[in-house]
């Protein structure tokens, strides 16, 4: 698939998938510095029972930082969110939970959702239908599916989804399996979900968002981000390449601006 394909297939179902973006080698260089980090984060100590979320991420070795530019990553996203899109941090996740209900990274109004943020997940493990992968409902990044599922919380509440009466692992929806090396790339405002998950699951997550035109968008930006764009080392604001400073060059800027506060969808 050539980028403008990719570029509509993204902007039609909200996600993209390519098989084998990272070598063999590739991946498991990642794997270990992963790992490494990991075991760093947590001083040496033993995985507990709740697993691990470091964010930022990537941004903590020079080694992963080459994802946050990597041409076969870039290639894509400028293709999709246009030139000057920026970074909006990074996380690593060891899960332990079997399930994660069907929700949206960035719910709410028409507005909101037309901002572009994409993540990118890197598996670390291989997972199909039964083994936790990602599933994704296409097109639900955009109105009026969007609003249409769970619409007072944007979030499944129960074992089944509002108003469907549908189970959650019955949610019409595709399973995006995967093996190491292989990467997705989904709109943060697609609906998506876990299930039948396990100890131990690996990914990093890589995020972007569009370069923000209005007061609204970069509130936004910075209601989700904050924590990630106060948190870039001089390593990649000084960095030699060029690609890596363009995505990080703004961020203060836009901490620092006034703009109007934001309101999340839903908190609870």
């Amino acid at each position: 698939m050539d980028v403008l394909s990719q570029k509509a297939f993204f902007e039609s179902f909200g996600y993209l998938f390519v098989r084998g973006l990272f070598s063999k080698r590739e991946i498991e260089d990642i794997t270990l510095e992963a790992e490494d980090l990991w075991l760093e984060e947590r001083g040496g100590a033993n995985l507990g029972d709740t697993g691990q979320s470091v964010a930022p991420f990537v941004e903590k070795r020079a080694s992963l930082t080459a994802l946050m530019d990597d041409e076969r990553i870039y290639t894509v996203l400028e293709a999709i969110l246009g030139e000057g899109f920026v970074w909006a941090g990074s996380e690593g996740n060891i899960t332990v939970s079997g399930e994660h209900l069907w929700h949206p990274d960035r719910p709410g109004d028409n507005e909101e959702i037309s901002y572009d943020r994409i993540k990118v997940n890197v598996y670390l493990d291989p997972v199909d239908l039964a083994h936790g992968c990602l599933r994704v409902i296409p097109g639900s990044h955009r109105q009026p599916l969007h609003e249409s599922i769970e619409p007072e919380y944007r979030h499944q509440r129960g074992v089944t989804v509002y108003p469907y009466a549908v189970d959650g692992p019955d949610m019409p929806s595709v399973p995006i399996e995967s093996e190491p090396g292989d990467v997705v790339f989904f709109h943060q405002s697609l609906w998506h979900a876990v299930f039948n998950g396990w100890p131990n699951r690996r990914y990093i997550a890589l995020k972007y968002a569009a370069k923000p035109k209005t007061d609204n968008q970069i509130a936004s930006l910075v209601y989700y981000s904050k924590n990630d764009v106060l948190n870039v080392p001089e390593s990649i604001l000084n960095s030699d390449r060029l690609s890596l400073r363009n995505m990080v060059c703004n961020l203060q800027e836009y901490v620092n601006k006034s703009v109007p506060d934001f309101v999340p969808f839903r908190e609870d």
